[in-house]
């Protein structure tokens, strides 16, 4: 199938479970960005935005969800903040928090494939979170996209799921043994193909809309990245989970979980 297929089969994938989400979400986000410097960021992660500088960056985020990251990195600082994701719903809810929190932060309903130069060399900070890169089908279109939205010089800062992960089974999966089992391989070219439901949020199941997830290895990562015209100057890996469906393996600390990977357009 060619991207267009996969991506709007996704978008109505996650148009059904954002309501699931806003139904379970213990956070009340309308009230919660009202106050000054409130945060859905994690430790790790807004050390890290810290030490690079926030203060007069446009941050702009692809795949958003529902601009949660995009308010908290202006409310951490930024000067302002664009988010771009395919859902309607998602952006629904991100325009209205926008609006609520009073933070200079535009939402942009747009599958990321289709994002035109009228963005081209706006931002100094572009960020890719947790769950983006498996919506993906073609990496290399993605970053060269990626690339051209930032300014010279402007950075790239990805927080994500270590691909190691996607060897593993969930435990509710018919696959599942063991935690620690290898039930995929590393290597996994097919989509994976979905119809119970994307709610990581409440856990629940239910039946949805087909969607595509896609399993990428580091070194495509990586690949993608330098191709595009973007330096990486920094690479770091973590032993805790920030996937919320491998949290019980962060007691083993054996392996990788997450991973932030810098770097800066030549």
């Amino acid at each position: 199938m060619n991207i267009k297929t996969y991506t709007e089969s996704n978008r109505e994938a996650w148009n059904e479970v954002n309501p699931i989400h806003q139904k379970h979400n213990p956070i009340q986000l309308s009230e919660a960005f009202q106050a000054k410097g409130y945060s859905t960021l994690d430790e790790h992660i807004t050390r890290t935005f810290l030490r690079l500088g926030l203060q007069g960056r446009n941050v702009a985020q692809l795949c958003c969800n529902n601009g949660r990251e995009v308010l908290s990195l202006v409310n951490l600082g930024a000067q302002s903040g664009t988010g771009f994701d395919i859902s309607d719903h998602a952006i629904e809810e991100a325009k209205g928090l926008a609006t609520t929190s009073g933070l200079p932060c535009t939402f942009v309903r747009m599958d990321v494939y289709d994002i035109d130069s009228v963005h081209s060399n706006q931002y100094d900070l572009i960020y890719i979170s947790i769950g983006a890169l498996t919506w993906l089908p073609d990496l290399n279109k993605f970053f060269k996209i990626a690339s051209t939205l930032l300014k010279k010089g402007g950075l790239l800062v990805i927080y994500e799921m270590h691909p190691m992960l996607n060897m593993l089974a969930m435990e509710d999966e018919p696959e599942f043994e063991d935690p620690m089992k290898i039930a995929f391989s590393y290597f996994k070219s097919e989509p994976w193909i979905n119809n119970t439901g994307i709610d990581y949020v409440g856990n629940t199941t239910y039946e949805s809309a087909t969607n595509y997830s896609f399993s990428h290895t580091l070194a495509s990562i990586f690949n993608a990245v330098i191709k595009s015209g973007i330096h990486i100057t920094e690479y770091e890996e973590h032993n805790h989970d920030i996937s919320c469906v491998f949290a019980h393996l962060e007691k083993e600390a054996k392996l990788p979980m997450s991973y932030t990977m810098i770097g800066k357009k030549a």
